[in-house]
């Protein structure tokens, strides 16, 4: 099952810490930034609407610090494909800043509904690959690539693979699709 971010007219704050203080509800771990490196910031976003949108205009990603440095947003670009759009863009991190703060923003008037899916945050030199699985069957559901566009899997009953289908720019393409017949056979000597 995939699983998104919900945002209703609140903003979502993920902090990533360089100093080892535990206060504002930082992440720690074995990803830690280094300074003066560049990384690329990433996210699907939806937005709920009663026509259809050409682009999404209500929602961004923003990365803060702790310095006097406005911060760097990110808007949706790209076409919107299955109802979401890309968000993308390329930080570097100050020298003279302890913190890093990325925020998913609904900038909507009023309580419109913004989806954020998939959100990455990686080294510009890096790649990174997400693979999800369906939680009762463990069988391979999607593959989002180091472009974050995904490559989505679905099975017959029994198990076997059926199609394959491959999100681009120019929206979801069918990359293999197959049909399996088992014939029964009767017992003739009843």
């Amino acid at each position: 099952m995939k699983q998104i971010i919900y945002i209703v007219g609140i903003l979502l704050s993920i902090q990533i810490a360089f100093a080892q203080d535990n206060s504002l509800g930082r992440i720690y771990g074995s990803f830690k930034p280094e300074k003066g490196e560049k990384y690329i910031v990433s996210a699907w976003v939806k937005e709920i609407h009663a026509i259809q949108q050409r682009s999404y205009v209500n929602s961004s990603v923003s990365v803060h610090f702790d310095t006097a440095q406005a911060p760097n947003i990110f808007l949706p670009s790209g076409v919107i494909i299955d109802g979401w759009q890309r968000i993308v863009g390329m930080i570097t991190i100050p020298t003279d800043s302890p913190n890093i703060d990325i925020r998913l923003n609904n900038n909507s008037p009023g309580s419109q509904t913004v989806y954020f899916d998939d959100v990455r945050f990686f080294p510009y030199n890096g790649n990174l690959k997400s693979f999800v699985y369906d939680e009762n069957t463990q069988r391979l559901m999607s593959e989002l690539d180091e472009n974050n566009y995904a490559t989505f899997y679905k099975y017959d009953a029994e198990g076997g693979l059926i199609l394959v289908q491959k999100e681009t720019e120019r929206g979801i393409y069918t990359i293999q699709e197959t049909r399996s017949y088992n014939k029964k056979i009767e017992n003739i000597n009843n």
